[in-house]
């Protein structure tokens, strides 16, 4: 069964370069991925001081599960240099999240972001 999934993608540092990072590595293992423009948002939940991310959403077609599919995204981010102990700097190096799965709304507060709803509109997915 062919799954959709519909992810957010964030960076604030060296967030140009990262955010091409991810799309790259995306595209090569779902090429028929469809990318929003990416847009600066300010950081949210990081300590004082944290830079501005680049923000943008993604949807995907997949035959994983969802939670095979978690798994992969969370592969991504660690292979792309994520350390948990870096959010505590404010440092983000990737944040590939899953927020909606086959129009299941997986993280509601995600989805009410401005560039989430902006994203989706963009892709004719809202």
């Amino acid at each position: 069964m062919t799954n959709k999934a519909i992810i957010s993608i964030g960076s604030n540092y060296e967030r140009t370069q990262n955010i091409q990072a991810a799309i790259q590595r995306l595209q090569a293992d779902y090429p028929d991925t469809r990318f929003s423009t990416p847009e600066i948002t300010d950081p949210i939940d990081l300590p004082e001081g944290a830079k501005p991310f680049l923000n943008l959403v993604a949807v995907i077609k997949t035959e994983y599960s969802q939670e095979m599919f978690i798994q992969y995204l969370k592969m991504v981010e660690e292979e792309m240099g994520r350390e948990e102990q870096d959010e505590e700097e404010g440092i983000v190096v990737i944040d590939i999240d899953l927020i909606e799965w086959n129009d299941e709304v997986i993280k509601p507060h995600d989805l009410v972001r401005p560039y989430v709803v902006a994203g989706l509109e963009e892709l004719d997915e809202f």
